[in-house]
């Protein structure tokens, strides 16, 4: 493709707009088309000075304007990789998923993947005070962003104390609605546990994500406002698309 070519191929195009924010341009479109979501992962620069027949320099320039905008992260060494923008979620002792998007400006969503009474994992009857080989009630959920998949959760109840629950689930009701319904009015974050996993395949499909990229893994235990623990939680979060946050004095 010639300079010319590639300037009269551009959509839009307006006269006096220099060559290199031309292509910014054009790639913050096939960004946010998520053109390149199946990796996350920008073509290396010789690729993209050869597509948009440019030198190497005027690449550069206007890969460096997409990272201003927050678009795109160098990796030294790597690459360049989209940055679809990342949201601070905040743990707290009073961490809502809902209220942690909404006061960002963003929509949550969520869609219930899985909700069966199941047999208590280890690690979640021994957060629940549950004896082993107890009941538990499995609730699994995609969570989102303006219809971004941003975090997999998966919750356990305990079986006896919230038989029904399950029935009452839908997309668009908040758990903490549910919850009260079992006179459960309150409830704070007693742990939370941070560290990172990789994701099996079934879990980067979900997430939209390479299975080689490595997810923010969060381990919690909720309890009421008498210390009695009503939920064991394991969240895996994209990492390219959300940080954790916890503040001086928030006690997760």
């Amino acid at each position: 493709m010639t300079m010319e070519q590639f300037r009269s191929s551009l959509p839009g195009r307006r006269r006096g707009v220099s060559v290199w924010r031309q292509i910014a341009d054009t790639l913050k479109t096939e960004i946010q088309d998520r053109r390149y979501a199946d990796t996350g992962r920008m073509p290396g620069e010789i690729e993209l000075a050869a597509r948009f027949g440019v030198n190497r320099h005027t690449l550069r320039q206007a890969v460096a304007a997409l990272q201003l905008e927050g678009l795109v992260r160098i990796e030294a060494g790597r690459g360049t990789f989209v940055q679809h923008g990342v949201l601070d979620y905040h743990l707290t002792q009073r961490t809502r998923f809902n209220e942690n998007l909404l006061q960002q400006g963003l929509l949550p969503g969520r869609q219930l993947l899985t909700a069966r009474s199941v047999t208590a994992p280890e690690r979640a009857a021994q957060a629940l005070g549950l004896a082993k080989g107890s009941s538990a009630l499995m609730v699994q959920t995609l969570n989102e962003a303006n219809d971004e998949p941003i975090g997999l959760a998966t919750a356990y109840y305990p079986a006896q104390r919230f038989d029904g629950l399950l029935a009452m689930l839908t997309n668009d009701r908040p758990t903490s609605d549910i919850l009260k319904h079992f006179g459960v009015q309150d409830y704070v974050r007693k742990l939370s546990r941070i560290g990172t996993k990789m994701p099996d395949d079934e879990t980067a499909r979900l997430l939209g994500q390479p299975a080689s990229r490595p997810l923010l893994w969060v381990e919690s235990t909720d309890v009421d406002l008498e210390n009695v623990p009503i939920k064991y939680g394991e969240c895996y979060f994209c990492g390219d698309r959300v940080q954790l946050v916890i503040e001086p004095g928030d006690r997760p």
